[in-house]
């Protein structure tokens, strides 16, 4: 494996970069000094942050102080702007600390104080983004590994509810969650001694009062549109309770709403007769055009079939996903073909994403996608929740070879290391069993 594929193999999160680098480690150095400072996770809102899978590749390399020292200057210099990297930063010096280096503790706290100074200095409108904030939480929650440093953590953030009124429990909800709750009997002692703990347990409390109260008293639901609408009669999947809303769209002529109309099908099937809906796929007008191309993706019928074949050279990102929809076998090179070709980058600047969804919710409509295409996904996505739904389908039509399973237990993805582990066992049982 060249530097550059280990390097994307990486980003994808596959276990292949794990046998590679037990191989040849040096060989993969570089990259792995690289990742210390740059975020893996192609989506870390579903997949977690990827510290611990790149601290398994550290752990293979003599000098992790060299890897360690990569990390705290990159955090370091890390600045609070939404986005994940700090996560993935903090979880990574996490990974060393809870591994006996008392460097990389003392980097989590000095950020700690660094980010509760700015908070106390902090004049902004209640409510309005502060990234700081969402930071300084999420590393609380890290450093909170014992009840010791929560009640300290406790105690300062009551301090700053006391000393600047702009700050309240929802503020810091996820750590009372995840931890206050957790500590709330030797929170509630220490609180007798400390007023500034006593202002935390008393607003987090109340909080959760007002929250109940919230639960009881809800407003009147506002009537269902657009994306929420179409998913409320998915659920429902009754086609008599679909021909109001195709009614309403048929009876639309201004370009507008008529592609408000429709996005009432952008989930769940147009019930009549889709030819003028294929029709407002060729409509000049953007938003109309985008909506009929969404609601297509959901019927299967002859005619759409024969639209998304004519349309699939000059306009493969819409047609692809209709084509998928109204697959049969004789589709199956074809779709290959045009599949493969799409370009799979980290920032899914193309659009492949979510073409590999459409190809794995073809069970859905028991369909079987080519074999090819699943190899093709668990290869080439940088998704590991797609990897890991491709290889539950790949599992149930018998096309995971040992091979695979092996590699898959250095997987990114905790789910996908568990899967290959159960197999495998259930593999070598039988096995010992037919001897």
């Amino acid at each position: 494996m060249t530097k550059r594929q280990f390097k994307e193999n990486l980003l994808r999160g596959r276990g292949c970069c794990m046998q590679a680098l037990q191989e040849d480690r040096e060989n993969y150095r570089e990259v792995i000094l690289w990742a210390c400072s740059h975020s893996l996770a192609f989506d870390p809102q579903c997949e977690g942050s990827r510290a611990w899978y790149l601290y398994q590749f550290i752990c293979c390399f003599p000098d992790k102080e060299t890897f360690l020292t990569a990390a705290i200057d990159s955090f370091r210099h890390t600045r609070s702007n939404g986005n994940w990297k700090f996560l993935y930063l903090a979880e990574l010096l996490n990974q060393f600390s809870l591994d006996g280096f008392s460097a990389a503790q003392q980097a989590l706290w000095h950020k700690y104080e660094m980010l509760y100074a700015q908070l106390m200095k902090k004049k902004l409108s209640p409510g309005q983004h502060f990234p700081q904030r969402d930071d300084f939480e999420m590393l609380c929650i890290i450093l909170a590994e014992n009840k010791t440093a929560f009640i300290k953590i406790a105690e300062d953030i009551g301090r700053l509810y006391e000393k600047k009124s702009l700050y309240h429990a929802y503020d810091f909800l996820w750590l009372y969650d995840s931890r206050g709750r957790y500590y709330l009997t030797a929170l509630v002692r220490e609180a007798m001694k400390s007023r500034y703990l006593e202002k935390y347990l008393i607003i987090s409390q109340e909080y959760e009062k007002v929250t109940e109260n919230r639960k009881e008293c809800r407003p009147q639901a506002l009537p269902l549109t657009g994306v929420r609408l179409s998913l409320r009669l998915q659920r429902i999947n009754d086609p008599e309770a679909l021909l109001p809303y195709a009614e309403a769209y048929l009876g639309q002529s201004e370009p507008k709403a008529r592609a408000e109309a429709l996005t009432a099908f952008c989930r769940c099937p147009y019930p009549k007769d889709p030819l003028p809906i294929i029709k407002d796929a060729k409509s000049q007008y953007k938003s109309l055009n985008d909506a009929a191309w969404e609601a297509l993706s959901n019927i299967r019928h002859p005619l759409v079939r024969k639209f998304a074949l004519e349309e699939l050279k000059g306009n493969p990102n819409a047609a692809l996903p209709v084509l998928i929809k109204n697959y049969q076998e004789q589709d199956a090179r074809l779709l290959e073909g045009h599949i493969q070709a799409i370009p799979v980058n980290f920032r899914d600047t193309t659009g492949w994403h979510g073409i590999h969804l459409y190809i794995l919710s073809m069970k859905d409509d028991r369909q079987k996608a080519p074999a090819s295409l699943l190899s093709h996904i668990y290869e080439t996505t940088y998704c590991s929740c797609c990897r890991e739904y491709t290889l539950y389908q790949m599992g149930k039509r018998r096309l995971l070879t040992n091979k695979l399973l092996q590699e898959c237990l250095f997987d990114s993805n905790e789910e996908i290391r568990k899967y290959a582990k159960r197999i495998l066992k259930r593999r070598e049982k039988s096995t010992a069993c037919n001897k």
